[in-house]
């Protein structure tokens, strides 16, 4: 597996990957498809992630097996998690396509995006996920991140429990 930084022409790859694994992963937790097609044409949208490739308080990572896009991770630099102190990196995302899901692969896209917070001088990595995701909880716990807040996602018809987790990656 190669891991790299995406570049803005990766937009339309991100928006598909992101899209499909989302829905695959997610789509069932949500009670309105209203509602769900509303927050992937924001949180996919061109424009924003145009910006965020753009910018450098962002970074996107694509990982590819065989020169095949099969996951991606997304950064975020300089944020505060709601509900719990201190500065750092967001994990954002870490998505596989369902048929490269617990291969392993997480493990070593984690570790890229833990080096490239560090080379960002982020003294935190942390990240949202939902409470019931206890596959995801175990896998973030084995990367050395712990719960430190609760929090929540809420929509105009549900609210959806968050863990916040981090970890700290000072040298």
């Amino acid at each position: 597996m190669e891991i790299r930084e995406a570049r803005l022409g990766d937009l339309r790859l991100l928006q598909r990957l992101g899209r499909e694994t989302y829905r695959h992963y997610f789509g069932g937790l949500w009670q309105n498809d209203e509602e769900l097609d509303a927050f992937l044409a924001e949180d996919f949208g061109d424009e924003v992630i145009a910006r965020s490739l753009k910018s450098h308080d962002y970074c996107w990572l694509v990982a590819q097996d065989k020169g095949e896009a099969i996951g991606f991770a997304k950064l975020h630099f300089n944020v505060s998690p709601d509900g719990a102190e201190g500065r750092g990196a967001k994990l954002c995302k870490l998505y596989f396509t369902p048929e490269n899901r617990s291969r392993g692969l997480g493990t070593d896209v984690f570790a890229f995006a833990e080096r490239v917070a560090k080379n960002h001088h982020q003294p935190v990595l942390w990240l949202d996920v939902l409470q019931s995701n206890l596959p995801a909880i175990g896998f973030y716990q084995r990367q050395g991140m712990h719960c430190v807040a609760e929090t929540a996602y809420v929509t105009a018809t549900q609210t959806t429990r968050l863990w916040i987790m981090k970890k700290d990656i000072n040298d």
